[in-house]
């Protein structure tokens, strides 16, 4: 029951993709784990809206010429370390 607490939101609560505003972790991993091909999908929905708009604000850091603060910001954030 505790791990389905942990599972049971979207997969990125900061996300605006389809998958993640209407669809729970935990039912999408019941689909990969029934081999339903929605599953998939909508991996592959939150996935390319995912690098989209990362490659948006990449572009914009870029233009502001702060790509290195960007940068550790987004490591901090997804839990990259290079130690």
């Amino acid at each position: 029951m505790q791990y389905m607490k942990k599972i049971g939101g979207p997969i990125d609560p900061e996300c605006d993709c389809y998958a993640c505003q209407n669809y729970s972790r935990a039912y999408i991993r019941h689909l990969i784990k029934a081999n339903e091909i929605l599953g998939v999908r909508l991996l592959s929905i939150h996935n390319i809206n995912f690098l989209t708009k990362l490659m948006e604000k990449v572009r914009i850091e870029i233009e502001n010429d702060s790509l290195l603060e960007f940068k550790k910001d987004f490591y901090k954030k997804y839990g990259y370390t290079n130690d």
